[in-house]
């Protein structure tokens, strides 16, 4: 009986410690950031994404062990700013010498959980999302942003560790006042969003305050949960490059059987071959028409596939033709474009089969898988002055 009575007691002293605000919300982890245009809460994945979130919570009660040695023990989001606004779009911070360059001494790897479907379990669907700034795969590290909007295209490249959430109180209030549930969900999205919206370029981050609700959330010890998680994420390393590896040989594997059939429907086989490896088959001929020239704009229309058939982007769909300049160096073309257009007039259409080598490269480049071969039918209209 006495262990049940102390039990209770515990429950009651944790339960009288939360302040009101916070008193209703669901069981788990929750930060606080607390800025000078007020404070966001947010609601943090821990389950789900429990490097990252432990990332964060550690950086936030200055228990992270991989911080450099002249920020240990220290809340290293105090006092940041803001570096990076943009209407619309995202909020960032994180990033102490707001260059967009700043970490706190280590780089970790990327959280994209998955149900049983294959889908990710949190995406940049809703305004409100936090989610992890990066330069790229495996590069994340203290800096963070949270969405006013949906970003589909920001999916599988960032991880989402959170959402904006109202607080309890928040809540009370607008069940009282409002009763039909559709206005309340939007003045709910609206109040979770309002600091969020108001916040500038440089506005300043006060602090960062964890809440824990709840036995679990309670028990979470960030410090070491990061720890554990990245020696399982490097250990993990291995199997998923292998994994990747062979699900990029069936890729190419496949590409190749598609390539070659695609490659015939065009009509490789009649293309004259350059000394570059490029091929050029002439559609429309026009020997009278005005020569391109490397500086001068060029008004073409043109669709442009990967070898395998895969259609990438056609002016054609729009009916906006592309205007271009071959000498262009703030607007690059890729050298097997620039050296089959070269060879053209106005009025004269040619399909270019370009090797990756002259074209995108070895590695991934945006949807251009590694070591894409392109097909290129470019019509050119006109050659300014």
């Amino acid at each position: 009986m006495k262990i049940y009575i102390y039990s209770f007691i515990i429950v009651i002293l944790v339960v009288g410690c939360t302040p009101a605000k916070y008193n209703g919300l669901k069981e788990g982890l929750y930060a606080e950031i607390q800025t000078n245009k007020g404070d966001v809460l947010l609601e943090l994945y821990a389950e789900d994404a429990p490097m990252t979130v432990a990332n964060f919570v550690s950086l936030a009660e200055g228990t992270n062990t991989k911080v450099t040695d002249s920020i240990q023990g220290k809340k290293y989001f105090d006092g940041i700013r803001f570096h990076r606004v943009v209407n619309n779009f995202i909020i960032q911070g994180g990033d102490p010498t707001e260059t967009g360059r700043g970490t706190a001494g280590y780089r970790f790897g990327d959280e994209f959980t998955k149900d049983i479907n294959g889908k990710l379990l949190h995406i940049h669907g809703d305004a409100g999302m936090l989610s992890m700034a990066n330069g790229g795969p495996e590069s994340n590290g203290s800096q963070f942003f949270i969405t006013h909007r949906a970003i589909p295209h920001l999916d599988g490249k960032h991880t989402v560790f959170g959402k904006t959430v109202v607080n309890s109180l928040q809540l009370n209030t607008l069940k009282l006042q409002i009763k039909d549930s559709l206005k309340r969900k939007n003045a709910i999205d609206s109040l979770r969003m309002s600091v969020v919206n108001s916040i500038q370029q440089f506005d300043t981050i006060f602090t960062v305050k964890i809440i824990r609700i709840g036995a679990v959330a309670n028990a979470f010890k960030a410090g070491e949960v990061f720890d554990n998680e990245f020696i399982k994420y490097a250990e993990g390393k291995k199997d998923r490059n292998k994994k990747a590896k062979d699900a990029d040989e069936e890729r190419f594997s496949k590409y190749l059987e598609n390539r070659t059939t695609f490659l015939a429907k065009m009509n490789e086989s009649k293309a004259i071959k350059t000394a570059s490896g490029l091929r050029i088959l002439k559609l429309t001929s026009n020997p009278s028409g005005k020569k391109v020239v490397t500086n001068k704009p060029i008004k073409a229309h043109f669709t442009l596939y990967i070898a395998d058939g895969t259609k990438i982007q056609s002016t054609l769909d729009s009916g906006n033709p592309f205007v271009f300049q071959l000498d262009d160096a703030e607007k690059p073309m890729i050298t097997g474009f620039k050296e089959g257009a070269a060879t053209l007039r106005v009025g004269e259409k040619a399909r270019l089969f370009i090797p990756y080598y002259i074209g995108f490269g070895e590695a991934k480049y945006g949807p251009f898988p590694a070591k894409s071969d392109l097909v290129f039918e470019v019509e050119i209209l006109e050659i300014g002055e």
